[in-house]
């Protein structure tokens, strides 16, 4: 069947992944010459309960774990009957991963060689629809006795290997085989030919999963290559597993320039709220550093939890944060570096000295013995990275970010596009203040100001 032994595997897990995945069974058959020549099955206690719907999916109880041997236990046994084989099963990438952290775990590498029968299926039957392996099993008339089970999902995988060589012929399933072995990091489910048509150039992709809902999207300077890092990266990172695992297809936008694959990223993911772009979506509301002064001239922060859109003073804006203990947790930082008030920065209240004040870690500001001046340049020294800067020009600006586009900017805000080969405007859905274009804009402008081009006064978007 192969040139060499192989291996055919199947793991049932106790449905986590990462530090927390644990094996619960094991099944291995090994083929040498075509013909299974042994077999090795057993239950993995996996040191905690296993979850209802994993007993009720895979009929392997809590009470029949207890007295199971550990991965540890049988680790000597699985090196041995693995030896010098290449390692084969249906989603194969998932499977090893379980394999590689748990010899990882007792100090030991395992690197075999991959084959993924899921990727054997669609190479080989492009023209059927699904490559589960319940839709192999039946497309293929394969007997299973248990599914779910690991040594008779491991034999559907075999007879699938087996039938699919006989009816496609030794020199195309060869040929398959010897092409996964050139090219091991993809993914089971998106065609190869998808990720080989990507550009190597600026912009924003997009994985999507069977439905075409967006799972992730991201940027770079090289589409293709950053695509197949994700993948590269998926036996090692549990997030890039878990996309690896969901994502059925890829799609792409192309850009001219970084700043511009940067900005429609951080549109995309807002518009889109794909599911593995926590840091990018768009919260309603954010935890907002309100920067005043008060009665006795003393600068004061307030933590204030709303939609920075809605600000209309943005000068007063000294940070903004997705949650209020990531911004109390800046203010701890800034305030025991800094020596500032914990009153002054709504970290403490109550009358007198602030607690800090009586640990020698605080100036006085609290009760008047720091002048608010020599306070207040404090304040500003300690907030200067994270408040919003004030706008640097005296009106708006066009802002290049590729030799086709400008973005009309006043305030932060992007009012309009200037499409330069059309020679027009077009204003943007969303005219807003938005944290993370004003980032992209503040640090490009900074290192860019030749793409700077001040409008004239009273120039509109007409």
């Amino acid at each position: 069947m192969f040139s060499q032994p192989a291996v055919f595997v199947d793991v049932e897990t106790n449905g986590q992944m990462g530090e927390r995945g644990r094996i619960i069974e094991v099944g291995i058959l090994r083929v040498e010459d075509g013909e299974v020549v042994e077999t090795f099955e057993s239950l993995v206690n996996p040191g905690s309960p296993v979850p209802h719907w994993i007993e009720d999916l895979t009929g392997i109880k809590n009470a029949d774990l207890i007295g199971a041997p550990s991965f540890e236990d049988i680790a000597d046994e699985i090196a041995r009957i693995t030896e010098g084989a290449i390692f084969v099963a249906h989603n194969v990438r998932f499977d090893y991963s379980f394999f590689r952290s748990h010899f990882l775990s007792l100090g030991r590498r395992f690197q075999p060689k991959l084959i993924c029968t899921v990727r054997l299926s669609r190479h080989l039957y492009p023209n059927h629809r699904g490559h589960s392996l319940e839709k192999i099993i039946k497309r293929h008339g394969i007997k299973v006795a248990s599914r779910h089970r690991a040594l008779d999902d491991a034999r559907a995988a075999y007879e699938f290997a087996r039938i699919a060589r006989s009816e496609k012929g030794p020199l195309l399933f060869d040929e398959s085989v010897a092409h996964q072995l050139k090219t091991k990091s993809l993914p089971p489910h998106v065609p190869e030919t998808m990720i080989n048509n990507l550009p190597a150039s600026p912009g924003v992709y997009i994985f999507h999963d069977a439905d075409g809902s967006p799972l992730y999207v991201g940027k770079s300077i090289n589409i293709r290559q950053r695509v197949r890092s994700h993948f590269a990266n998926d036996t090692r990172i549990v997030k890039e597993m878990k996309l690896s695992q969901r994502s059925f297809s890829v799609s792409h936008i192309e850009t001219a320039t970084e700043v511009e694959a940067l900005l429609l990223e951080s549109a995309k993911v807002k518009e889109l709220q794909p599911t593995f772009n926590r840091l990018l979506r768009r919260a309603k509301k954010q935890a907002i550093l309100l920067h005043s002064i008060n009665e006795a001239g003393y600068s004061t922060i307030d933590i204030d939890f709303r939609d920075v859109d809605s600000l209309a003073d943005l000068e007063q804006v000294y940070g903004v944060y997705t949650s209020r203990m990531k911004a109390k947790s800046a203010l701890e930082s800034v305030v025991k570096t800094y020596q500032l008030c914990s009153k002054l920065v709504s970290l403490e209240s109550g009358p007198g000295a602030c607690f800090r004040h009586q640990l020698g870690q605080c100036r006085g500001a609290c009760i008047g013995q720091e002048s608010p001046a020599a306070y207040n340049r404090r304040v500003e020294t300690a907030l200067a990275y994270s408040k919003i800067a004030s706008w640097p020009f005296s009106g708006r600006i066009a802002v290049t970010i590729s030799p086709s586009r400008s973005l009309v900017v006043n305030q932060w805000i992007v009012e309009g596009v200037i499409n330069h080969e059309l020679d027009e405007v077009f204003e943007p859905a969303a005219n807003r203040f938005d944290i993370d274009t004003y980032k992209i804009l503040r640090s490009f402008v900074r290192q860019h100001p030749e793409s700077v081009r001040r409008l004239p006064e009273g120039y509109t978007l007409e």
